[in-house]
């Protein structure tokens, strides 16, 4: 007799044994089974409110020469109705093994369900812990930007060039750029670091050689659509020439 948890199926989230396999348990050749399924299937029918799928579900199997063959799939309590036609201790071994069979196929898949929701949480716990890491580093370089602009309006206060360009040269060395996109700062963008416009940065950025001919890459930038985006390089130069931007008549 096979006694494997495998000997258990699901089918339409229910769990079912093969009349094949119940009929190895009970020493009974499968087609009177079948005959047996049929008539409780008839009394169910007519003599109760019961569904006959509740206890059976109609299945077919191909045979060794190929041919379709009519089974049933019994569910536990299909199993339970024929263990209570049974005597003696044929039913009673019947019983003890198909419960065993059921209730270690729930075991197995309760656990494989605990196993799948603990992998499902752990990545949900993984995705938080994700956010706030990122959440944390962008509040530091929102931080380190910050001061950044502070330390630039320390610098434009300064009337000694020299001491007034260290300043600028903590500002830069502070100043946190893009990740994922290093090249990515906007004329707005460098005028907010210097502390002038955005056309005072594009006329400059003309002046100093730092955009690259129109729609092109270069060494200090690039052109996307209508607008061209700085490079850390580049902004270095900028705050080279910090006084000569800020002094600009335009500005």
């Amino acid at each position: 007799m096979e006694n494997q948890v495998e000997i258990i199926k699901q089918v339409n989230d229910r769990e079912v044994m093969d009349s094949r396999d119940v009929a190895k348990m009970i020493g009974k050749f499968h087609k009177n089974l079948i005959r047996d399924i049929r008539r409780y299937i008839n009394d169910l029918t007519t003599g109760s409110k019961l569904s006959p799928l509740n206890f059976f579900i109609e299945s077919s199997y191909e045979d060794a020469k190929g041919e379709t063959r009519e089974c049933y799939l019994l569910t536990k309590q299909g199993c339970e109705f024929v263990a209570n036609k049974l005597t003696g201790k044929k039913g009673t071994i019947f019983t003890a093994t198909y419960v065993g069979l059921f209730n270690e196929y729930q075991k197995e898949h309760n656990e494989a369900l605990e196993g799948h929701l603990l992998k499902d949480d752990l990545a949900i716990r993984k995705g938080e812990l994700e956010y706030h890491r990122d959440y944390l580093i962008q509040m530091e370089r929102q931080n380190a930007n910050n001061e950044v602009k502070n330390l630039i309006s320390i610098a434009d206060r300064m009337e000694n060039r020299h001491d007034r360009n260290l300043i600028l040269n903590e500002a830069l060395n502070k100043s946190v750029m893009p990740v994922a996109q290093p090249l990515s700062l906007s004329a707005t963008n460098v005028a907010r670091q210097i502390g002038t416009t955005p056309y005072n940065v594009g006329k400059w950025g003309q002046i100093l050689g730092l955009k690259a001919p129109r729609g092109e890459r270069g060494r200090y930038g690039y052109w996307q659509g209508e607008r061209y985006y700085y490079n850390e390089d580049a902004l270095r130069i900028f705050l080279d020439h910090y006084d000569d931007i800020r002094d600009d008549e335009d500005y």
